[in-house]
């Protein structure tokens, strides 16, 4: 077992930094497994750069998970109704389709600017639900398709990784996965190919949260760190009121 703990004196998991640099990771586990936590921790990673470097798009079907993050600098869009939801994704997409063509001016295999997260709180709200299925389905599989290239990344957590819910044609595109504690083992099969997610401990009950780590085939269990919300409300403060104090400078 390989534990890799949040380091202090501000500094960044190396695991969080590992899974921002992967082209598209899914996170998968049961409700109050940890899916969340490990949101929060890789936006706030990804806080410690600059606009410049690292972009939002939020998608919150829950309305509430990724609220915090709407209005800053980093934040190209947030959509948390089945319209904008899909608009963003469409967003995303134009973001590669622009990227492709300025890299095919300049010669590039892949693209040298920013990179830019879709971030995904709940997958099977937009896959399950009749307003947004067909065209979230299509996006988000043709992102995944052509995304790594153009520096557009997909982070998505869901709590049903099954089929049936997730087809497999969007989930190939996830080749970064991260298995938190499940029900069943077929759960724990279906998000990191093999068994074991099921005997992680519960996180609410044990104090600390565990998950399974799939890069490639590499597994590796970990112990998730821990961004605490001050730390998280620190860095939000921060760039918010970098990005007040430009406005009163160029109003």
């Amino acid at each position: 077992m390989k534990t890799i703990y949040q380091t202090p004196g501000g500094q960044v998991s190396r695991l969080f930094l590992d899974m921002l640099a992967k082209p598209h990771v899914l996170l998968g586990g049961a409700t109050g497994s940890g899916k969340s936590v490990t949101i929060n921790g890789l936006i706030a990673a990804a806080l410690y750069d600059s606009p410049s470097q690292r972009r939002f798009i939020l998608i919150d079907p829950k309305r509430v998970e990724l609220m915090d993050y709407a209005d800053l600098p980093h934040t190209i869009r947030y959509a948390s109704e089945p319209a904008t939801m899909i608009a963003a994704l469409r967003e995303a997409l134009g973001i590669c389709d622009a990227r492709f063509k300025d890299m095919q001016r300049r010669h590039l295999r892949e693209y040298d600017g920013s990179h830019v997260y879709v971030i995904i709180d709940e997958l099977a709200d937009l896959l399950t639900v009749k307003a947004t299925k067909a065209d979230a389905t299509n996006l988000i599989q043709r992102i995944g398709q052509i995304g790594r290239a153009a520096r557009v990344h997909m982070i998505a957590a869901t709590q049903s990784p099954i089929s049936a819910v997730v087809p497999t044609p969007v989930k190939v595109n996830f080749d970064t996965r991260v298995g938190f504690r499940t029900a069943t083992a077929q759960d724990s099969r279906n998000i990191v190919a093999v068994k074991g997610c099921e005997q992680l401990p519960d996180p609410r009950a044990a104090g600390k949260g565990y998950a399974y780590y799939r890069d490639g085939a590499n597994l590796t269990l970990y112990e998730i760190p821990m961004v605490s919300d001050i730390e998280r409300h620190r860095l939000i403060a921060w760039w918010m009121d970098k990005r007040h104090t430009r406005r009163r400078l160029f109003a």
